[in-house]
């Protein structure tokens, strides 16, 4: 085993090793879906510890709305995966000029193709969360209406590339082309499995008619038993003069026929008497439990069939999990780059210029959070000048309550946000 190439770093792939066997053994849960580690060096972001995160309002924090965070302000994702990975943009900023530069360049593209940025991001609403559904499907957990979910945002997936293709950006083109439609895979799941699929596998209907000749069999065979059970009420009802007789079904007797008790002298002799009630008796008879068997023989292969297809579904998604993890990482990068840019077009942010210098230059800076707040007054801007020469110290008076602390704050998160990738007020 190479550690999902990574050899090159014995200590990463024992780490790694313990963790699997952990979660294999002791958790019993399988692992399949883990095709590949990703090594992050610390020096690619920058270093923001629990506190300044928590002091910054950075994330959501227990009891806090996600409008009094900066992540709340940015993130307008269309995909549960551009959301988790814009949330770690935010906590674990780029710290790489090209990065960031690479980020600024397609928030910008996208800001001055206003009409493809919304059709993109009308296009990523259709797309379910990718990451997790081929996460359940590898690990064996999956139902039909997962598949279901896979096989609609497969579809969704050319769709998207024709749009990526109408917007010029190397990164962009980079995403698309690692964007895979699996078109058999979608077109199978399509064909197979029904509209809306039950949540439990046991209680069948998963698998589409005209899918599978045997299994349409045998449903034929059960809905002509039942067809024939309507008859067979309205033939003894016919037969014996007692209009109120009912053919029932329950787990213990399985098919009967139900009697009101001021009746039950009028059924005829080859009735078998299984069940006296306080206001009714329960009969058999030799048809009715020979019928019964034979309902009960196609239901019951029909259901075994139907679990079987589904599984034979399931590993050949599964077999797809690489190009499926790829697709849904592309496209939680595009979600996130177009949350920014909605988020720069709609609070007409600007974007920052970058530099591997030593001098901050902020010009009508605006604090993030604070102006969004409901009840939020018109926020006065306000400038900034520091470097390590001639300006490395600001002294900040004024009375408690008078925004030093959020001035400064409104600096640091301006910083971030850059670094993010994102425009800054």
């Amino acid at each position: 085993v190479d550690g999902f190439g990574c050899g090159h770093l014995p200590a990463l792939v024992c780490a790694a090793g313990g963790l699997l066997r952990y979660v294999r053994e002791e958790l019993r849960r399988r692992v399949s879906h883990v095709r590949s580690l990703q090594v992050r060096v610390p020096g690619d972001t920058l270093l923001l510890d629990e506190t300044t995160c928590a002091n910054l309002d950075l994330a959501p924090r227990r009891g806090r709305a996600d409008t009094t965070t900066l992540l709340g302000v940015l993130d307008n994702t269309r995909t549960p995966m551009g959301a988790r990975l814009l949330r770690a943009w935010v906590l674990q900023p780029a710290a790489v000029l090209k990065t960031i530069t690479t980020r600024h360049e397609v928030v910008g593209c996208l800001c001055e193709n206003r009409m493809a940025l919304n059709g993109l991001r009308d296009t990523l609403a259709e797309v379910r969360d990718l990451e997790r559904l081929i996460a359940r499907i590898g690990s064996g957990l999956a139902n039909g209406r997962d598949l279901r979910a896979l096989a609609g945002s497969l579809l969704t997936v050319p769709r998207l590339l024709r749009q990526l293709e109408g917007i010029d950006h190397a990164a962009l083109r980079d995403a698309a082309g690692r964007m895979h439609a699996l078109p058999d895979l979608a077109g199978l799941l399509n064909r197979a499995l029904v509209e809306s699929p039950p949540l439990a596998m046991k209680d069948g209907g998963l698998i589409r008619e005209g899918y599978h000749a045997e299994l349409d069999e045998l449903r034929q065979m059960a809905g002509d038993g039942q067809a024939w059970l309507a008859r067979f009420q309205a033939e003894e009802q016919e037969r014996t003069g007692i209009k109120t007789l009912k053919v029932r079904h329950n787990k213990v007797f399985g098919y009967y026929i139900e009697v009101s008790k001021g009746l039950a002298g009028q059924v005829p002799d080859h009735y078998e008497r299984r069940q006296t009630l306080v206001g009714a008796e329960r009969f058999v008879t030799p048809e009715l439990k020979e019928h019964e068997q034979r309902i009960f023989g196609a239901q019951d292969r029909a259901r075994a069939l139907e679990a079987e297809l589904f599984r034979e579904l399931r590993a050949r998604s599964a077999s797809e999990t690489p190009a499926i993890q790829e697709t849904a990482a592309a496209i939680a990068e595009c979600d996130a780059l177009a949350s920014l840019a909605d988020r720069a077009l709609a609070l007409d942010y600007r974007r920052p210029e970058m530099h591997e210098g030593d001098r901050i230059d902020i010009e009508q800076g605006r604090h993030p959070i604070i102006e969004q707040l409901p009840d939020a007054e018109r926020f006065v801007p306000n400038y900034t000048r520091l470097d390590c020469k001639r300006h490395q110290i600001a002294i900040i008076t004024g009375p408690n309550m008078a925004g030093k602390s959020t001035y400064i704050r409104q600096v640091a998160l301006i910083a971030i946000m850059a670094h993010v990738g994102s425009f800054v007020p």
